[in-house]
């Protein structure tokens, strides 16, 4: 559902388009808000996905993560955040109070509000968020090594090679790579890649990250490492000799 996009003006644009993707518990105030950011700052496009939720089809196409724990307080509201940091988008949450809740601040790139919600606080702290992560007005590439993911074109290359993966493939590379050294359990990989409703066994993840393994390894890297007991992680450095 989108509640805003960017009006048609004359004049020079001063501010490239960001993409804003609200989560929050729907209504009036999610609308009044968002009609209110894009009357501040026509350059926000705003949208809110129907499930609440943020899945890597969304954050692909997203600037920026607004949440919107409001009257009515989101109980997962710091797992909301933490699909975020995954998905390597910063967040502005509005918080009912001056608590952080379950919230890790040093967890990606996050800004707070607290009530009242400004409109015009609210659209420079989602301007701050996007400039602070870097995500504004570049290539959306994540390297590690001799490893490139292009998120614009949904293409990977090992050394130059091309790599042709299926579309959970490249998800699952892509939250790895992006998270470099970070160790993500099975579950954790499922309900991020897999999405909340998937009720298939985490060997699923096991599965996929061995053909994945077979297509991107070669006698010089080794991406993927497993934390046995545990799950997987990218590996800072990818040289089999490092």
């Amino acid at each position: 559902m989108v509640l805003g996009n960017r009006a048609g003006s004359g004049g020079t644009r001063r501010n490239p388009m960001t993409r804003v993707v609200f989560l929050g518990d729907g209504g009036v105030e999610m609308d009044r808000l968002a009609s209110a950011l894009t009357r501040i700052d026509p350059d926000l496009q705003i949208s809110a996905p129907a499930d609440g939720r943020l899945d890597h089809r969304r954050a692909n196409g997203a600037d920026v993560v607004l949440i919107a724990a409001g009257v009515h307080h989101i109980a997962d509201l710091g797992t909301r955040v933490s699909e975020a940091s995954v998905a390597g988008l910063p967040v502005v949450a509005l918080l009912p109070r001056t608590e952080l809740f379950d919230i890790d601040p040093t967890e990606g790139v996050i800004e707070f509000c607290f009530p009242p919600y400004a409109p015009e606080e609210v659209a420079l702290r989602l301007r701050t968020a996007v400039a602070r992560s870097g995500h504004e007005g570049v290539s959306r590439q994540i390297k590690a090594g001799e490893l490139t993911i292009d998120e614009d074109r949904y293409e990977v290359r090992v050394s130059g090679r091309k790599v042709d993966l299926t579309y959970k493939e490249y998800e699952l590379l892509k939250v790895l790579a992006a998270n470099s050294g970070r160790v993500f359990s099975r579950e954790a990989l499922l309900r991020t890649v897999w999405e909340y409703d998937y009720f298939g066994g985490t060997r699923t993840v096991d599965v996929h990250v061995r053909r994945l393994r077979a297509k991107i390894n070669d006698v010089n890297h080794r991406f993927i490492e497993t934390v046995w007991n545990v799950g997987y992680r990218f590996r800072a450095t990818d040289s089999v000799d490092e």
